[in-house]
């Protein structure tokens, strides 16, 4: 993506965080495999500056080895939020697996 393009892609996030009121939580994905990219922190920085109720959800769970998912995600957490008060969950949406605790998570904000 060039830089004129994430500028724009910038503002449409920010204008939509920003001035949406119907938002009620915001579920951010990240992928479970790999460290968080510079683009993951660029959106986590928006998602905190708007505000807003939000969870971490480390995706593509069932590709990594069901030993390495709390350490996987406890990364995720570091990386993304060192003072872990953003829950961070992981979460595989092809197998089903760790969704009870997610949908917990999300039916207090319906």
């Amino acid at each position: 993506m060039s830089k004129k393009e994430q500028e724009q892609v910038g503002k449409f996030i920010e204008e939509y965080l920003f001035h949406r009121k119907e938002i009620s939580l915001i579920v951010f994905l990240v992928d479970i495999r790999h460290k968080p990219t510079s683009n993951d922190k660029l959106m986590y920085n928006y998602v905190i500056s708007a505000g807003l109720p939000f969870i971490i959800i480390a995706n593509k769970a069932d590709k990594i080895a069901i030993t390495k998912v709390d350490d996987a995600t406890k990364s995720i957490q570091n990386e993304l939020n060192p003072i872990g008060d953003i829950v961070t969950l992981p979460f595989s949406s092809e197998r089903k697996i760790y969704k009870d605790e997610v949908w917990k998570i999300i039916e207090q904000y319906i």
